[in-house]
């Protein structure tokens, strides 16, 4: 049974670095925020090791630190003049980027992770970004947004289904988010050329099918073909998320036991981030098998 309680609190952080992909993330995550009436959070981190390398005094840091809280007021702002029943905090930290957002999000309840992305171009490496690091180890979903959205909506989902144990989890969560927004689930496998792992692939399409009408949720189920999706699954996905003009993408970020084997693994997760350029992803750690994904989200 799905826990699909509404948490009395709902409060979306959104770290952002001033870039352009991190202010569409803000003014994606505040419109969330204002549909569901939670509160947000912008959150800059001074990163320690930067901080020591270009300022030489104390004053310096100082000067820097009152600069980017003005900064991130002058946001806030902002986003009241247009939202102003809108509950928006700032916060400004130090530290490695990626561990202060997690535990920005843990000591502060957060359920629901907005961050920019601009994915990996040139030398820049997914495994490096700080994005790519929250998304690996946050305990709660973190949406990655490339494009600017000003109408953020959920109604078509696009929901990749493969093999392994821990995928089912996302159907927990596309139930949560589906319920939330009276969405149409696609359900996407990938035909195989194996008749075992195909009639496998089917009976996992057909326990979605199951739970997704106990709910009364809308759904749509897809076999993707080769001749017409020739790719890996990343591509085929970001793919078929396009040609409908999906709203989302729900992905587990690696498979519980992170074999090669698996269909979904960490390089899926990777490929779908960085290609995605205009579907937002959403993406969900995998719990241990036998656990529900019943975190907090900002979707119920």
């Amino acid at each position: 049974m799905l826990d699909i309680k509404t948490p009395q609190d709902h409060i979306i952080l959104v770290p952002m670095d001033f870039s352009d992909s991190s202010i569409n993330a803000v003014y994606y995550a505040v419109e969330m925020a204002n549909f569901f009436d939670s509160e947000i959070t912008l959150l800059h981190v001074l990163s320690k090791s930067t901080l020591s390398g270009l300022f030489s005094s104390e004053s310096e840091i100082v000067i820097l630190r009152d600069k980017v809280r003005k900064k991130l007021e002058d946001f806030k702002s902002e986003i009241l003049k247009k939202w102003p029943n809108l509950k928006v905090n700032t916060l400004l930290s130090e530290g490695k980027p990626f561990k202060v957002i997690n535990k920005v999000a843990m000591d502060n309840k957060c359920d629901t992770i907005v961050m920019g992305t601009n994915g990996a171009n040139g030398i820049e490496q997914f495994t490096g970004s700080t994005t790519s690091r929250v998304i690996k180890s946050s305990t709660i979903p973190v949406i990655a947004v490339k494009q600017k959205r000003t109408e953020p909506k959920f109604s078509k989902i696009v929901l990749p289904i493969d093999l392994t144990k821990t995928s089912k989890q996302k159907i927990d969560w596309a139930v949560k988010v589906g319920l939330k927004y009276n969405s149409t689930i696609h359900i996407i496998m990938e035909l195989e050329k194996d008749e075992l792992i195909e009639r496998k692939i089917k009976a996992n399409l057909k326990q979605a099918e199951g739970i997704f009408e106990k709910y009364g949720i809308n759904y749509e189920s897809h076999l993707l073909d080769d001749r017409e999706y020739p790719d890996h699954l990343g591509k085929d996905t970001i793919k078929y998320a396009e040609e409908i003009d999906a709203d989302l993408i729900i992905i587990m970020t690696k498979s519980e036991t992170g074999k090669l084997s698996a269909l979904f693994v960490g390089s899926y997760a990777e490929q779908i981030v960085n290609s995605s350029q205009k579907t937002p992803v959403m993406c969900i750690n995998p719990k241990p098998t036998g656990s529900r994904a019943t975190g907090g989200s900002g979707f119920y």
